[in-house]
């Protein structure tokens, strides 16, 4: 107990020391600040920076993910918003006279403006937001957030970060003011000249690359970069009962279609006609098709919506839709790699109504081959790695109900990928939710080594293929051979034991 409270705050004190160590506008200006009105005044600088670094880093710790996305956003517009504060103070630096009196007296006896040096570090650290993204890292890097901790550790975790972060500007002002003597009155016009134009070098900097980004972002139509695997989702109405499809753009010129169209069918007496969807896959320009079915059951064949699912792995396509469940309909190949997001159209001048469109390129879920090269890679990998790799079994689960459910009692396969480092799960068995989407040898999720021993990050792929991020972790024990996937967003935790 007393272990893992030392451990959360040493984990701490590191991230605030990382935090504040990086050289950047406000250790010059604290540097600047101990030589022209004594150490107190250099340190409350250093204070305002380290508030600033512990308000994100209680935003990051307590997953405000809407933060990240908001600042990954507008990325460029924050960074030309801190670029103008630094001019601020950079010019404010350049025209500043610097006190009376000898530097070489000891000032710590004066009465430093403390609130007004704090308030400058504070600005000057807060100026820039994306300072976010370094603590994100470090928090991921060091495992601060994870299932299990209770609460008590994560403040003593926030004491250890002021801690630290306060600490390092304790001895960057110790020194500095050391070496204060040497100075005097015309040297520290010339350091705060040198300071500011350093800043107001920043400062252009960071005007220059935010406003080429948003130039070129305007200029340059986003493209999709090209990538082996494709998960794209949405929901279809087709209230005129006229029919739609879904064009791929590929990158060699072509289109890829997928054509849904209601069809009356003879049943297998020939004397009424049985309500169904007509799916065609169709490659344009040569009107070559691919793959036909035919489906009875399970989709709503009037003006009802149905669910669809397209996924690309590598040369393999499949295509799954329903209304309730997904249920696999067509499976083919097609040498199309996407070079653009697709595009859903009515046929005949009709009507449709498309609703939950998602899309993601990079995402690697359900990709993979057969359950046979899966145990074939993992009697390959014996001896080579841990213990990990091997076939797992859910042992038990706990669900936060209003936040998830349960997918099934999968059996899973982990496998080293030994050109990464990784280790890659693979989908056995067990899936109860749209089971037809899945198939022995799919991908379902991927475990990421940290420098902590048996910790892992994690990428998991829900029961409708879509892959989940939002810090997952997990724990393998050596001991009982179980292997613990955590999901803090949804509360929720599954237990495998290796079989």
């Amino acid at each position: 107990m007393l272990e893992s409270l030392l451990y959360m705050i040493l984990r701490g004190i590191v991230i605030g020391v990382v935090v504040s160590a990086p050289m950047g506008p406000v250790g010059i200006f604290c540097i600047q600040r101990t030589l022209d009105k004594g150490r107190l005044s250099g340190f409350y600088t250093g204070v305002g920076a380290a508030i600033s670094d512990l308000i994100y880093c209680l935003l990051t710790g307590f997953g405000l993910s809407f933060i990240e996305e908001f600042i990954d956003r507008h990325r460029d517009p924050i960074q030309m918003l801190g670029s103008v504060v630094l001019i601020f103070f950079g010019i404010w630096l350049i025209r500043k006279k610097p006190d009376g009196g000898t530097l070489a007296a000891d000032p710590d006896h004066d009465s430093p403006s403390r609130e007004g040096d704090i308030l400058k570090g504070f600005a000057l650290t807060f100026s820039n937001p994306l300072i976010l993204f370094l603590i994100i890292g470090l928090f991921a890097q060091f495992n601060f957030v994870i299932e299990g901790i209770k609460f008590y550790h994560y403040v003593l975790g926030f004491i250890g970060i002021i801690a630290g972060a306060l600490g390092w500007w304790w001895v960057v002002t110790y020194f500095v003011d050391k070496l204060r003597g040497h100075f005097n009155q015309r040297t520290m016009k010339l350091i705060n000249t040198i300071v500011g134009i350093i800043i107001l070098i920043f400062a252009g900097v960071g005007i220059f690359t935010s406003a080429s980004s948003m130039l070129m972002a305007q200029s340059v139509q986003p493209r999709v970069s090209p990538s082996s695997s494709m998960a794209a989702s949405f929901r279809v109405a087709d209230p005129s009962m006229r029919g739609w499809h879904i064009g791929i753009p590929c990158e060699d010129g072509k289109e890829l279609n997928i054509h849904v169209s209601p069809v009356s069918a003879a049943d297998p007496f020939g004397d009424s006609g049985i309500d169904a969807l007509q799916v065609k896959a169709v490659e344009y320009p040569e009107v070559k098709e691919i793959a036909t079915a035919l489906v009875y059951q399970g989709v709503d064949t009037y003006r009802g919506k149905n669910a669809w699912r397209i996924v690309r792995a590598g040369n393999n396509w499949n295509l799954f839709g329903g209304n309730r469940d997904y249920n696999h309909i067509l499976g083919f190949e097609s040498q199309c790699v996407p070079s653009g997001p697709p595009e859903i159209a009515s046929a005949s001048s009709g009507e449709v109504s498309v609703t939950d469109f998602s899309i993601d390129y990079s995402s690697f879920c359900m990709s993979g081959s057969s359950e046979a090269d899966v145990f074939l890679a993992l009697e390959q990998s014996q001896g080579k790695r841990t213990d990990l790799q091997g076939v797992y079994s859910l042992l038990d689960y706990e669900f936060d109900d209003s936040f998830a459910r349960s997918g099934g009692s999968y059996r899973l396969a982990v496998v080293p990928d030994s050109d990464t480092g990784n280790f890659d799960i693979f989908y056995l068995a067990g899936a109860t939710v749209n089971p037809s989407l899945w198939a022995p040898g799919m991908k379902k999720g991927r475990l990421m080594p940290t420098p902590f021993a048996n910790i892992f990050n994690v990428e998991w792929c829900d029961a409708e293929g879509s892959m989940m991020l939002n810090d997952l972790q997990a724990e393998f024990d050596p001991l009982s051979l179980s292997l613990s996937i955590k999901f803090p967003y949804q509360n929720s935790t599954l237990r495998f034991r290796k079989e």
